[in-house]
């Protein structure tokens, strides 16, 4: 039981990584690339519906992210990165709690706008 608690700490810190975005871009990227990588590697358990729902979220964050600036090549470094934690993580923990996992996290921050860094306070004009 205790290394099945390390492993899945583990899994979830490779998960963080994929989703501890430098900028912007790189949060929707990633978001685009999670929500591409679960759809295609992880079972539907919400059914078409839920894989076509991560399809519009992730076309969204497409789009976003090359509002901001994202070229092929970064598109591709988000897919491989994510697809690699995803994967790592199927390998510690399993493929049900590795895509619980990722699944989870994306809704989480899909819920809200890509937070980067820490809130700043706006002032009052």
């Amino acid at each position: 039981m205790r290394m099945l608690i390390i492993v899945g700490a583990v899994a979830v810190s490779l998960a963080g990584c994929a989703t501890t975005p430098a900028t912007p871009m790189e949060a929707h990227l990633n978001r685009y690339a999670g929500a591409e990588a679960v759809a295609m590697n992880c079972p539907a358990y919400g059914g078409y519906g839920s894989v076509a729902a991560m399809r519009a979220d992730a076309q969204k964050n497409l789009a976003r992210a090359k509002a901001l600036g994202a070229t092929e090549a970064d598109v591709t470094k988000a897919r491989q990165r994510v697809s690699g934690n995803l994967m790592g993580a199927t390998v510690l923990v399993g493929p049900i709690q590795a895509c619980s996992a990722f699944v989870n996290n994306l809704a989480w921050v899909g819920s809200e706008p890509a937070v980067v860094g820490p809130a700043t306070k706006k002032s009052n004009p």
